[in-house]
């Protein structure tokens, strides 16, 4: 299992650390498709805590191409990752609506879940590669060379300021207005979240 990125981390390195924990979420929800008791159980486990991580995640994003959109040279990255987040935040609204509420046993049952879920990750598999493979390791040199690196928030202002519940069409006043964020984030992960179990958090 991934660790945890510590607090003090900068938004590109949670980034980094979302991305590898991704790719050992996704394989194990893809292993706990079974019917038994103990596999849906897992299943909505592992469900919940994506919703969770694609929360930070994003907060993430938003920070690293704003930070971007600024540097020389890193515009490119900055559209890119602004693209990717116009393409998968229609399917992170929609998975995130269908898990509100629903005991994560229950998540398969009367409502195509793991459908949405698989097209999720195949959006944001995607993504991941590129981030790991391409992007992190380009922004990570160009913005220590120019200095920027302090630009980015700390991972504990981000995963603080990450509601689960995200705007279809981007990023909107509400996710960067630090109380109102805040607010948020803790209303959603008391109403929903926190089911996961701790070491998804």
């Amino acid at each position: 299992m991934t660790t945890p990125v510590r607090d003090d981390a900068n938004a590109l390195e949670l980034l980094e650390s979302e991305d590898l924990e991704f790719r050992e979420l996704f394989t194990e929800l893809r292993q706990r498709r079974g019917t038994s008791v103990e596999d849906r159980a897992e299943y909505g486990d592992v469900a919940k805590g994506i919703v969770r991580h694609v929360a930070a995640r994003e907060a993430a994003l938003v920070d690293v191409a704003e930070v971007a959109s600024d540097a020389p040279g890193l515009s490119e990255f900055a559209d890119r990752i602004e693209h990717g987040r116009t393409t998968s935040r229609p399917h992170i609204d929609l998975v995130e609506k269908m898990s509100r509420g629903v005991q994560g046993i229950n998540l398969r049952t009367g409502q195509d879940f793991d459908a949405e879920m698989e097209e999720l990750i195949q959006l944001v598999g995607t993504e991941i590669e590129w981030d790991l493979g391409e992007a992190i390791p380009e922004l990570r040199a160009s913005l220590r060379d120019s200095r920027r690196e302090d630009d980015l928030k700390s991972a504990r202002h981000l995963r603080k300021h990450a509601p689960t519940k995200l705007d279809p069409k981007g990023p909107r006043w509400r996710e960067r207005a630090p109380v109102v964020s805040r607010v948020l984030t803790v209303y959603d992960h008391l109403r929903d979240f926190p089911k996961s179990s701790r070491r998804r958090r």
